[in-house]
């Protein structure tokens, strides 16, 4: 028994000298006080199966990458060496824009389609240089997670664009009560206008083509300070505006909108 206490002592230094110790056990951290109960000593290693400290984890330099131009952007990280999973998520800092669909490739993996939403490729011509783009890979494709840098939606067809955030819809839709209104816009994956929509809308008329904005009172999504009743609009001017029972009294024109 004595003979093997040396060995024993032998392991544990190399281990610690190494760096590393393998366990197929918890390990539990006790102590009375909170600086008892942590590890210390890790260096900041960025391998892809060692224990990273909050420092590298906080860097983020082992998954950051910043590839050159063009339409398939090349990332290599040598911490990746396989296929990327699901899950995982790089930052890759957006190069010069190119006009085009953007791919990824990892490590020599993919090429991997760069998403802006759902099942819409995202643009390079719509991401400015320097951008950093949090990426989330699907299991197919990258997802880009920063929604400020995602490209807007275009306007459904038939719909006019009134700016940057929103469409509306260039003619009134017969009266109705207001939940029917609200219905009929949701159904086809919009909804009514917002009051202050409506008149941004409705100054520009002529510039977009707008049509019959202020002949008659327009239903909008806007609350009204009586219980029961709705904002209407845009009876004799951009700028007028009203209540109205949402339903059971007067029916009322209404028109949809479309956020971008």
């Amino acid at each position: 028994m004595a003979r093997q206490i040396p060995l024993l002592l032998l392991f544990l230094c190399s281990s610690l000298l190494m760096g590393q110790v393998v366990t197929d056990r918890s390990v539990i951290l006790t102590g009375a006080f909170p600086e008892d109960r942590q590890v210390t000593g890790l260096p900041d290693s960025e391998a892809s199966d060692a224990v990273l400290t909050t420092t590298t984890e906080r860097r983020g330099a082992y998954r950051t990458a910043a590839p050159v131009a063009g339409n398939v952007w090349s990332i290599d990280l040598g911490t990746l060496t396989a296929a990327p999973p699901a899950g995982t998520q790089l930052v890759v800092v957006a190069p010069a824009p190119t006009s085009g669909d953007i791919d990824l490739l990892v490590n020599g993996h993919g090429p991997y389609p760069l998403l802006a939403a759902v099942d819409v490729r995202a643009d390079g011509a719509e991401i400015p240089e320097g951008t950093a783009l949090s990426v989330v890979m699907d299991g197919s494709s990258f997802q880009i997670m920063n929604t400020n840098v995602r490209p807007r939606r275009p306007c459904p067809e038939g719909m006019l664009t009134v700016n940057a955030r929103y469409c509306i819809e260039p003619v009134e839709h017969p009266p109705v009560d207001f939940f029917a209104a609200a219905s009929t816009c949701g159904s086809q994956g919009m909804r009514l206008c917002e009051w202050g929509e409506f008149i941004t809308a409705c100054q520009r008329a002529g510039e977009i083509g707008l049509a019959g904005t202020t002949n008659s009172w327009e239903w909008t999504n806007d609350a009204s300070n009586e219980n029961g009743s709705a904002r209407v609009v845009g009876a004799g001017s951009c700028l007028s505006a009203g209540n109205a029972i949402v339903t059971g009294s007067i029916d009322r024109n209404y028109r949809c909108c479309y956020t971008r």
